[in-house]
């Protein structure tokens, strides 16, 4: 903080001294100047939440003191972001547990999110799905976790995703190679499929309850109850999503 006070005495010092012989032509571009500068200063002072420690940062740290803090603050911001996304999906995990204790017989719950591929929740803008959450019944694996696969695999999924459905599907009878193929692989045999939405109402993806074949699923108004809960979760779901989307830090890198 001394060597702040002294700086600017220093500045204001030599600016007396020299406003005798300033200019009418000089006025200018040193009025520009000291507004620039107080900009930069300010920024600083904002940006570091604090007037001493930004002042600081605009006019004394070195470059080297600048890189290790931005490497301190960036290994921060990844600490932060491992933190949430662990407790997002212990919470997710919960809530996919709690329809293995309401779905008889079901073997795996799952959550496939859609995303671009590349960073993050988008909706459908660009078609990819990860499988990031499942959760096994007794007596079960929970099963592989599929990575960056095209949306397109999802023709029969999507026009009920999109309306807000959930609905019975034969893994038998769906239309893609791929995940007919990795059904046959985990021995399911009927598939109960809710949409996940945010609260605007745009899909992020779907829980998926895996029965294995052979097994009986609900039906009449066990089979209702248990869709109704799977749009609650699916709900729930998105609302973590969501949140974790909001408060993944970005900034200050």
């Amino acid at each position: 903080m001394l060597d702040i006070i002294i700086f600017f005495n220093a500045i204001w010092d030599t600016l007396r001294i020299l406003r005798r012989s300033f200019t009418p032509a000089l006025t200018q571009p040193l009025l520009t100047a000291a507004v620039l500068t107080a900009l930069y200063g300010g920024y600083n002072c904002v940006h570091e939440s604090s007037i001493p420690r930004g002042l600081w940062v605009a006019f004394f740290e070195s470059n080297a003191a600048r890189a290790t803090r931005l490497r301190e603050r960036e290994d921060a911001v990844l600490q932060a972001e491992l933190r949430d996304l662990a407790q997002s999906n212990k919470v997710i995990d919960q809530l996919l547990g709690s329809l293995i204790e309401q779905a008889p017989n079901v073997a795996r719950v799952r959550l496939d999110v859609i995303h671009n591929g590349v960073t993050g929740v988008t909706g459908l803008g660009l078609l990819r799905y990860d499988t990031t959450n499942s959760v096994a019944g007794a007596g079960h694996d929970r099963g592989p976790l599929v990575q960056n696969r095209p949306l397109t695999e999802w023709g029969d999924f999507l026009p009920d995703m999109l309306g807000g459905r959930c609905r019975v599907y034969n893994a038998d009878d769906l239309r893609s190679d791929a995940i007919r193929s990795r059904m046959e692989t985990l021995n399911v045999g009927t598939i109960l499929g809710c949409p996940v939405a945010d609260v605007q109402g745009r899909l992020l993806g779907a829980v998926f309850m895996l029965w294995d074949a052979g097994m009986r699923i609900p039906d009449g108004v066990d089979l209702t109850a248990l869709k109704t809960r799977g749009r609650e979760i699916g709900s729930q779901v998105g609302a973590v999503l969501d949140l974790r989307a909001a408060h993944t830090p970005r900034d200050g890198l």
